[in-house]
């Protein structure tokens, strides 16, 4: 019930609309049973007195009437359309907000594809319980109308009619329950349906490459099955409800029948009054049947509720402080005191390290695979929090420091370069959102991309592929070093930024990245050690720890682990 009262809570933005809403949906209900009430005197007045005037009236009255149901119905459904869209615009905001103001931690623990049925599906679902919402108070209000009708018509009949509502009650209950849990395994099921697809998209070369379309397909279809297998619980929950609801309802229309045809032969019930109660009865139905239904689409949204609020609830870790420093200017001077990190309680990445970096010096970070480097660069721009220590640039603990005035002065060129679905200019844009074109085509002549750019079909104005798919790697990197350039950060993180690339291609770049480089703090991750050997300096880590400080020619001599690795690749090279 919590989940289903936050759900309502967004209507208190819109409480005149909502107020509208519910008095046209009562003017629907009154009119609703108005025919069950004039039933009466069209069989006592019209029918058996044939009084004309009377027809006149009830003629009349009905197109009136019918007249302002249909208004009210328009009013209450366009206002409550409007109501519903806007609070799912305000619930998609939200949600995108959450995201994007949780850390990187929260995403490795979620698949892409659920995060985006949450936001997407699981928001759509919502909307039947909005716009139903007026809805539901209509069909209460005419379901207490009609009640209070057949109870001022004959009480004995009235009883007997509300007898099997318990019945009708206990039903809808049991159903409800099922389809609660069944809603929230649908969309699931649709999340995992999600998370294939989005996989077989991002991963569409290595699918082919390995020829694992008939692999990927069985997922797929495993989950797609799956979706269906569910689904179709739901759908012989929903195709029950109805018939089985409908069936004690006739029943029971059965007994009140006998029974009033019964009074009426003994005149204690006119016939007029047994046909009006009759039709109200049958109306009384009405909204049983919807609020049945409603009991249904309340539990699937309460399921895809939780699910929505499982974004909007989840801690945010790294925040800024109350009264967070502006950083104006940055030398890009770099400090790691004493930093111990860990994704996991008592399972360090990084312990007790201890560097400073003065302005402008290029930092090479090597090691064996899961030695803690692109850990270590992450809490430059505090990606993550350390778990003790800290790190300080210019001074500043990064804790201390704003955001945006942090990250503007430091620039990343990762191993996977990701490009924007829009053109290349807007794509190097991305690096400073206020720069002119002319400092974008001069960016891009730093890095090397003016010429291949000028050689696309539209230039800079070519609409890129989703991730880029239309451009090579290269291309792609040069782009990512455009952006770079034209950001003119403080302080740069190159993370294995030539790794994935060709030896040719990497040539390419080496030039634009050593004059990216000149006059930055660079924290450069290198595979190929043979990148990183004009480095001030170059920390070799070892399961967390530096283990050795130097220049190349330094290390070297020491014999140690950094000259392993270096001749263990030399060697490599040379059988090559």
């Amino acid at each position: 019930m919590s989940t289903f009262f936050r759900i309502l809570s967004y209507f208190k933005s819109y409480k005149l609309h909502l107020l509208v809403g519910i008095f046209g949906s009562a003017i629907v209900a009154v009119c609703t049973i108005f025919p069950a009430w004039v039933m009466k005197s069209v069989i006592n007045d019209v029918l058996v007195k044939r009084d004309i005037a009377t027809l006149h009236w009830i003629a009349l009255a009905l197109v009136g009437v019918m007249f302002l149901k249909g208004i009210a119905q328009f009013v209450q459904g366009y206002l409550m359309q409007y109501v519903s869209q806007s609070i799912l615009r305000t619930i998609r905001t939200s949600c995108f907000d959450r995201l994007l103001q949780l850390s990187l931690s929260y995403y490795e623990k979620q698949r892409t594809g659920q995060l985006m049925s949450k936001v997407t599906a699981d928001v759509l679902i919502l909307q039947n319980l909005l716009t139903s919402f007026t809805g539901l108070i209509g069909d209460m209000i005419a379901f207490l109308g009609f009640c209070a009708y057949i109870f001022y018509l004959h009480w004995k009949l009235a009883v007997i009619s509300i007898v099997i509502i318990p019945f009708i009650g206990a039903l809808i209950n049991k159903f409800a329950r099922k389809m609660k849990k069944i809603g929230s395994r649908m969309q699931s099921r649709i999340g995992d349906i999600s998370t294939v697809l989005q996989e077989f998209i991002t991963g569409v070369k290595v699918v082919k490459s390995f020829t694992l379309e008939d692999f990927i397909r069985d997922r797929f279809e495993s989950a797609n099955g799956a979706n269906f297998k569910e689904t179709m619980r739901g759908g012989r929950i929903n195709a029950a409800t109805t018939p089985v609801i409908e069936f004690i309802n006739t029943c029971g229309l059965a007994i009140i029948f006998w029974y009033g045809g019964y009074e009426v032969i003994r005149g204690n019930l006119d016939a007029g009054q047994l046909i009006s109660f009759l039709t109200a009865l049958v109306g009384l139905f009405t909204p049983i049947k919807n609020l049945s239904k409603m009991s249904n689409v309340i539990s699937q949204s309460v399921g895809a509720g939780e699910r929505v609020f499982e974004i909007l609830d989840a801690p945010v870790d790294i925040r800024e402080t109350d009264t967070p420093v502006e950083l104006k200017d940055c030398r890009g001077e770099v400090e790691f005191e004493h930093v111990t990190f860990a994704y996991k309680e008592n399972e360090p990445v990084l312990n007790d390290v201890c560097i400073k970096v003065a302005p402008g010096e290029v930092i090479a970070l090597v090691g064996p695979s899961g030695a803690g480097k692109t850990t270590f660069v992450n809490l430059i721009p505090r990606f993550f929090d350390v778990s003790s220590g800290a790190v300080k640039i210019d001074g500043n603990d990064v804790r201390e420091l704003s955001f945006n005035s942090m990250r503007k002065f430091i620039g990343l060129v990762p191993q996977e370069t990701l490009l924007f679905s829009g053109t290349i200019e807007e794509n190097i844009r991305f690096g400073r959102l206020d720069a002119t074109s002319e400092e974008i085509v001069e960016a891009a002549k730093l890095a090397n991309a003016h010429d291949f750019i000028n050689q696309q079909p539209e230039g800079y104005q070519t609409m890129l592929g989703e991730r880029g798919v239309n451009l090579s790697g290269g291309q792609g990197q040069r782009i990512a070093l455009a952006r770079a350039f034209l950001k003119d950060p403080s302080i740069l993180i190159l993370d294995e930024a030539t790794s994935a690339l060709d030896s040719e291609t990497e040539n390419l770049i080496k030039d634009s990245l050593q004059l990216l480089m000149k006059n930055r703090t660079t924290f450069m991750i290198a595979h190929r050690l043979s990148t990183v050997v004009s480095a001030d300096k170059i920390l070799v880590l070892q399961k967390g720890k530096i283990v050795e400080i130097g220049n190349h020619s330094q290390l070297l001599e020491k014999q140690g682990l950094y000259s392993q690795l270096y001749r263990s690749q030399y060697s490599e090279q040379g059988a090559a």
